[in-house]
């Protein structure tokens, strides 16, 4: 079973290669939507991009929570993460930049209506089977724990 240390490098390094994750959010009734996402984890924050007239911008106006999760069920990282900014792709170069150079497109070459929303993370857990489900935590309260 890996530390807490081991853990937390092991997400930071799925988190900097990974260009796809799965992204749970829910409307005001609490019902549930998921999708899957291209993700770019900028260091502090995990930015996706989708239309702004999705079922999931809507479900993620500033404040809301969501949950990310990438990886396989044998190597899994969940992320709880607040929505705290959303910024239509055509005025985010910088975004878009990094967001391109990570995941491998552009949202602003796809069409009109898409926009970027940045994601920060309150709790990351990193857990490989059943084993490792105890002392799953490695960020809580949205501070890394080694």
């Amino acid at each position: 079973m890996r530390d807490t240390a081991t853990r937390k490098a092991d997400a930071l390094e799925m988190l900097e290669k990974q260009g796809h994750m799965w992204l749970a959010t829910a409307d005001r009734e609490g019902r549930p939507h998921l999708i899957a996402v291209s993700a770019w984890w900028d260091g502090r924050d995990v930015v996706v991009a989708t239309t702004e007239a999705s079922r999931t911008a809507a479900n993620m106006s500033p404040g809301s929570d969501v949950r990310l999760a990438a990886g396989s069920p044998e190597d899994a990282v969940t992320i709880d993460a607040e929505a705290i900014e959303t910024v239509p792709a055509a005025e985010a170069d910088s975004l878009a930049v990094g967001f391109a150079a990570a995941v491998g497109w552009d949202p602003r070459d796809v069409g009109e209506g898409w926009a970027f929303f940045r994601l920060r993370p309150s709790r990351i857990q990193a857990y490989r089977g059943y084993d490792e489900v105890k002392g799953k935590d490695v960020m809580r309260g949205g501070r890394w724990l080694a």
